[in-house]
This record gives C-alpha cells, sequence and structure tokens, in this order.
C-alpha cells in the first residue's frame, strides 16, 4: 500500500473519530436524526464521513483511496451493527435484537454514508490534483 494512501485512511479514521467524540460533547447524537418512511439519516454522521474521507483523498491524492474510503466505512458500519446486535435486551426493540433486522432499519444510512465516503474521497483527490496541493512528499 502507497504511503499517502496510509496517511489519507489514518486520518479519515482518526476525523470520524473526531467528529463523533464532538457530536456526543455536544450532545447531538443519533437521537437527531431525521425520520423517514426508508428508516433513519443521520445527517451529521453522513456530512462527517463525507468531510473526513475528503480529508483522507485530498492527503492520498490517489484514485485507490475511494475503495479503501468505502471499505473503511464498511468496517465502521460492521463494527456499529455487531455492538447494536450484541447489546440489545430481551426488551430492545425487534428490528435491533437480529443482525437482519439492524442492517434493515439502517439500510438507508448505511448507503448514504457510503455515498458520502466515496464522494467525499472523490473530491479530496480531485481538489488536491487540480491545485497545487500541500507541499508534502
Amino acid at each position: 500500500m502507497d504511503k499517502r494512501i496510509l496517511l489519507g485512511c489514518l486520518s479519515a479514521a482518526g476525523m470520524l473519530l473526531l467528529f463523533g467524540i464532538f457530536t456526543k460533547y455536544l450532545g447531538l447524537d443519533s437521537r437527531q436524526a431525521i425520520q423517514t418512511g426508508l428508516g433513519a439519516i443521520p445527517l451529521i454522521d453522513v456530512f462527517a464521513a463525507l468531510i473526513a474521507m475528503g480529508i483522507g483523498g485530498a492527503i492520498a491524492r490517489h484514485a485507490h483511496f475511494r475503495w479503501v474510503a468505502l471499505l473503511l466505512m464498511v468496517a465502521m458500519w460492521s463494527l456499529t451493527l455487531f455492538t447494536i446486535v450484541s447489546m440489545a435486551m430481551p426488551d430492545s426493540p425487534l428490528p435491533m435484537r437480529t443482525m437482519a433486522g439492524a442492517l434493515r432499519y439502517n439500510a438507508l444510512a448505511i448507503v448514504l454514508s457510503l455515498t458520502a465516503a466515496f464522494g467525499g474521497a472523490l473530491l479530496g483527490e480531485r481538489i488536491m490534483r487540480r491545485g497545487k496541493g500541500f507541499a508534502v512528499r
């Protein structure tokens, strides 16, 4: 793996962590999600994926980072869904007791955050390639 791609991946993961800490600190966690007929849309999390992967794409400046960004978001969602299902209690809502139910309930949020991650990585890479970019070698 190229050193820039690895740095972009670490930067994106770090930014996602910082966004998560910041939203928890301000009390803007998942309760602020917009409920739709297809599922909940956590706008702050989708925006965080766009910005974090944009920064990662700007650092990586490589087309392969787009796929790394997608894999990073899939890993994050896999860990999130596993945690949700493993913490479910008998009195938890039915969709949160099984992996299929949690996946179905969060499908719209997953698709939107994956799209934002790919788009952010693409935008970050294109912006840095168009301009002179940072003087990092």
